[in-house]
């Protein structure tokens, strides 16, 4: 029987709007509980049997979405046949899509804590058989006691470096570290975009995952530092949602000079990584990543990448591979208030990443050292066979026998 499908028709057949709406916040109170108590229950995750199955937001255009393609496409290059399971549209109602309980050899949920809670409760937690592995990414030195306790929620929780990995300490549920893999063939696919300058950098965020953290104007600041107004030196900030935070990109706009080129527009990440490819230097003056997934394609992609010094960059990048900004610790502060206070963050260096910048103007080796040492250091640490190794032994396994 599906439950929550049934009550949810009646709920709706049999109430008024008005009262569903006033019910809401408990409504939603009483399925979060409900879809923690069943997700707890026995699940045959010794058991398991069926496919590999990926559940991420596989419409989207951000880095959660990112990381499911991410996953699936490395099973595949490796011959190993997965089920996407798309839950864009999932949120925290009483909908129950399966049916029927289904078995598969992994359910792996590239969904935060908050989001997972939407998808069980999506899916019906009651019909998912079989192990459940959640992939989850934060960028401050501690988890939200809350992600802890969520941790129940699934038998292993999968950070994608050693700094989130040590964020989660305490969780739930065991925490191991599985990078995010990159197939370094389809990087060599990518048709480098035109060039607007003779040298032409690129800072790619996205304003929904806050500003502060992100430090675009930092970027801004050194490169204004590093070359000034000379337009034959052009950084181009590819964005997308600032028309959800005007005020944070009317002040971007305001800061930029004359070779300085924002683009808030939602492109096909296709085109995205064109633009990174197309590029002398990726510029990431990062207060925080939980990996830095951007600076690695770009690494893939064979451009230079000048990252802050600290966090989850620092699994796959060294001196030999990228410019690395040194970085003091600061009280954490977001205005959008995607993170709270109480913790820190970094704050890099601008004078030397400004130096960093006209050093690779200038020594077009040195650009060119980067490239093959970065392509290398993705091929060695982020490559489909590696990742593999850092799957449980249970996930190999069953990856073994599906394999086409």
């Amino acid at each position: 029987m599906n439950v929550l499908g049934a009550a949810r028709r009646l709920w709706r057949s049999a109430t008024p709007r008005a009262l569903r709406q006033a019910a809401g916040p408990l409504l939603n109170h009483a399925l979060e509980a409900y879809v923690r108590s069943v997700a707890r229950r026995p699940h045959g995750a010794d058991t398991a049997s069926g496919p590999i199955k990926v559940v991420g937001y596989f419409a989207g255009s951000h880095g959660i979405a990112a990381s499911a393609h991410l996953a699936a496409r490395a099973f595949e290059a490796l011959g190993v046949s997965v089920e996407r399971v798309d839950v864009t549209d999932a949120k925290l109602g009483w909908t129950g899509r399966l049916a029927d309980p289904v078995a598969a050899s992994a359910w792996i949920f590239h969904l935060n804590p908050p989001e997972l809670l939407a998808a069980m409760a999506c899916l019906g937690p009651d019909k998912l058989l079989g192990p459940r592995y959640g992939y989850w990414a934060w960028e401050l030195p501690r988890a939200p006691a809350r992600w802890l306790t969520e941790a129940a929620l699934v038998d292993e929780v999968w950070a994608p470096s050693r700094y989130t990995a040590q964020a989660l300490a305490g969780a739930a549920a065991p925490v191991r570290v599985v990078p995010h893999p990159l197939v370094l063939e389809d990087f060599a696919k990518v048709k480098p975009a035109p060039r607007h300058a003779r040298f032409q950098g690129v800072c790619v965020f996205d304003f929904n995952s806050s500003l502060a953290r992100k430090n675009p104007q930092g970027a801004i600041a050194a490169w204004a530092r590093a070359f000034g107004d000379d337009l034959d030196c052009e950084l181009t900030l590819k964005t997308q949602n600032g028309a959800v935070f005007p005020e944070a990109r009317a002040t971007l706009k305001a800061m930029a000079p004359v070779n300085v080129r924002i683009v808030d527009e939602t492109w096909p990440y296709a085109e995205v990584q064109a633009l990174i490819a197309g590029a002398d230097v990726l510029v990431s003056l990062h207060r925080a990543e939980g990996f830095g997934l951007t600076p690695a394609e770009a690494m893939a992609l064979g451009t230079p990448v000048l990252a802050t010094a600290w966090s989850g960059v620092l699994d796959f990048m060294d001196e030999t591979c990228a410019l690395l900004v040194p970085a003091a610790q600061i009280a954490v502060a977001d205005p959008q208030g995607v993170y709270g206070g109480g913790q820190a963050w970094a704050e890099p260096d601008l004078a030397a990443a400004a130096a960093a910048l006209v050093r690779l103007r200038d020594e077009p080796g040195l650009g060119r050292r980067l490239a093959e040492a970065g392509r290398a250091r993705v091929a060695s640490q982020l490559s489909p066979q590696a990742w593999f190794e850092t799957l449980p032994a249970s996930v190999q396994a069953a990856a073994r026998r599906l394999r086409t």
